[in-house]
């Protein structure tokens, strides 16, 4: 398993401990019997940006992150296949960054794309905790 580091483009405060490679936030994620986590961006999305140093950190979102989820951070523009396959799944989804969650197998449980609120993105946490983690 890779070195867990800070996200590749943003800064946020130290909140979650992100992950580039999909194979090693599954392998986090069954270890530590947690779902992924996915948000998948651009260095230049300034939404991506919002999210990751303004939305992450806050007291309602972060800690719920961290005891829940690996994180993943995906480039958009050299995105893994299976990232692309979970992307693909996102009903509608134009604009960045595209949220995703998933199961440590990599099945896709629920996400979406652009502006992320932070009330959206704790009530959409809220309903996935009450999911087993199994899927």
């Amino acid at each position: 398993m890779s070195e867990k580091t800070p996200h590749p483009h943003f800064d946020d405060r130290g909140t979650l401990h992100w992950h580039t490679r999909f194979a090693d936030a599954s392998a986090e994620a069954r270890a530590s019997n947690k779902r992924i986590f996915i948000e998948l961006g651009r260095e230049i999305c300034g939404q991506c940006r919002s999210l990751v140093e303004g939305v992450i950190p806050r007291p309602d979102v972060g800690p719920h992150l961290r005891e829940h989820y690996v994180a993943l951070a995906a480039d958009a523009d050299d995105a893994e296949p299976e990232v692309e396959e979970l992307a693909a799944q996102l009903d509608g989804a134009m604009m960045l960054p595209f949220v995703i969650f998933a199961d440590a197998d990599g099945r896709f449980l629920d996400g979406y794309s652009g502006v992320v609120t932070p009330p959206f993105l704790v009530r959409k946490l809220r309903e996935l905790a009450d999911k087993p983690v199994g899927g």
